[in-house]
């Protein structure tokens, strides 16, 4: 089996709204981090994510974050392999672990993720 999807992260111009929109649609439950930032939980059991504060939404602006075990590691494993490197590992903060970033080779934004 390969590597899990272990967060999605949208953009939205107004946090509360999308909260009101995405609550009602799917009962999702929502958690703000910072001010800019609103978690979902769609269930216990599912892959949650994130709506980031924007002035603008772009159509195809969505990031999926993989769980990796390490970091810098697979970074230079997706350089090797014809990727570029966007955000190095970096803290989230809150105990919540380390995300960074990645293009594949077509462009595509994939972000990974780490406990540690």
């Amino acid at each position: 089996m390969g590597r899990e999807i272990g967060h999605l992260e949208l953009n939205s111009k107004d946090l509360m709204a999308t909260k009101k929109f995405y609550s009602r649609l799917f009962r999702w439950q929502f958690e703000m981090f910072g001010d800019k930032y609103m978690l979902f939980r769609p269930s216990k059991k599912s892959v949650g994510g994130g709506f980031n504060l924007s002035k603008k939404v772009t159509p195809g602006t969505t990031t999926f974050y993989v769980t990796v075990d390490s970091i810098p590691q697979t970074l230079e494993k997706a350089t090797s392999l014809g990727g570029r490197i966007v955000q190095r590992k970096k803290a989230i903060g809150g105990g919540m672990g380390y995300w960074g970033s990645l293009k594949d080779p077509h462009g595509n934004l994939i972000g990974v993720w780490s406990k540690r």
